[in-house]
């Protein structure tokens, strides 16, 4: 049984409180920074979909080929990446990785990265062949209100701060972060939903590796883009609305 079923009727107050808490922040704030669009060249798409048959426990990632598959593709085997959901813990997921396979000794695969979403979501990145080894290790990810957004940010070894917003879904590089007028966002991805099954990740590889990028992502598309309330989706998730259908 997922933890999270346990503590679920403790967490949502502390999710609700949360939510409270950071409301009048987010009225009293002022900040009018400047916006970098997202360029359309140097972009890399992947879509990341749940394995048919397997609920949430297992997603698989694939390269659109610019645009040729833009729903990726029917055999998992094709998958350049994939998650595998903890037994125990709804918001953990194991990353595995094409190009690294059969490594463990006994011939089974290794993890590229621990992922977990959360109240405080965290990657632990673990091997990644084009990734610097300076970005090996934890990184934390926080949450944070504005005047403008909720955002879930992180610190790279490169010294910037990154963040996804959930208005747009943008992945976002921050220079003179929490300055106010001077500070500068530069979108270098975004996620497109697609509907339940996943998302589609646009992503500007030559500011991020796309294993960060992914990672990042999936712990927003657990937690902080699954409620109505910009944070805590595992505990208190959105919920499916039906309209009533009616014949005239």
């Amino acid at each position: 049984m997922p933890i999270e079923l346990v503590l679920s009727p403790l967490m949502r107050p502390v999710v609700m409180a949360k939510s409270i808490l950071f409301a009048p922040h987010r009225r009293a704030s002022r900040y009018v920074p400047i916006i970098k669009d997202l360029p359309e060249e140097n972009v890399s798409t992947y879509v990341v979909l749940k394995r048919f048959g397997s609920g949430s426990k297992i997603f698989d990632v694939f390269d659109t080929e610019k645009g040729k598959k833009p729903i990726g593709s029917n055999d998992p085997n094709d998958s350049l990446f994939w998650f595998v959901r903890s037994r125990a813990v709804k918001g953990a997921y194991k990353m595995f990785s094409k190009e690294i396979r059969s490594t463990g000794a006994d011939g089974e695969d290794e993890p590229v990265a621990d992922v977990r979403a959360g109240l405080r979501s965290n990657i632990l990145l673990i091997r990644a062949p084009e990734v610097p080894v300076s970005e090996l290790g934890w990184h934390v990810i926080n949450h944070r209100v504005d005047a403008l957004d909720s955002y879930r940010m992180f610190t790279l070894a490169d010294g910037f701060t990154y963040q996804w917003t959930s208005r747009g879904k943008w992945l976002e590089r921050l220079h003179n972060p929490g300055e106010k007028e001077s500070e500068v966002r530069e979108r270098i991805g975004q996620v497109i939903p697609n509907g339940i099954r996943g998302f589609t990740l646009k992503i500007d590889e030559t500011k991020m590796a796309r294993e960060l990028a992914l990672s990042s992502a999936l712990c927003s598309f657990i937690d902080q883009w699954n409620t109505n309330i910009e944070v805590g989706g595992i505990y208190y998730g959105r919920q499916n609305t039906r309209v009533r259908w009616k014949r005239d």
